[in-house]
């Protein structure tokens, strides 16, 4: 709106034969045409099918990830056992090292105790 006025208007006359118009504008289509253009219906003996094959694969894609994912006892068991593999190691290691410079349990305590 401009000021109180409206800014748009409607031509006189314009929607009086504005449907008339319009059709003569369309292109003409035969009958045997338009039955082509109507919308098959589904059938529906189909319907109890798609369901049953879409539980099937809802029910593979779960049973693949439930599969898929390691447990949690499983994986503390290997860090558990990491973990001794690596304490056994260093014990080795100690003893290997004490064998080799001829250290006995009595060194090890002196040359502890003096540090």
């Amino acid at each position: 709106m401009v000021g109180k006025r409206n800014a748009f208007r409607v031509p006189d006359g314009y929607f009086d034969n504005f449907t008339a118009q319009m059709m003569q504008q369309l292109p003409e289509r035969p009958v045997a045409a338009m039955k082509e253009l109507k919308p098959r219906a589904k059938s529906i003996w189909l319907r109890p099918i798609f369901y049953a094959a879409a539980s099937v694969c809802a029910i593979v894609i779960s049973a693949t990830i439930w599969f898929a994912m390691p447990s949690e006892q499983s994986t503390t068991t290997q860090v558990q056992a990491q973990k001794v593999l690596q304490q056994d190691e260093a014990d080795t290691y100690i003893d290997e090292a004490a064998d080799y410079m001829m250290l006995d349990n009595h060194d090890i305590y002196a040359y502890l105790s003096e540090n």
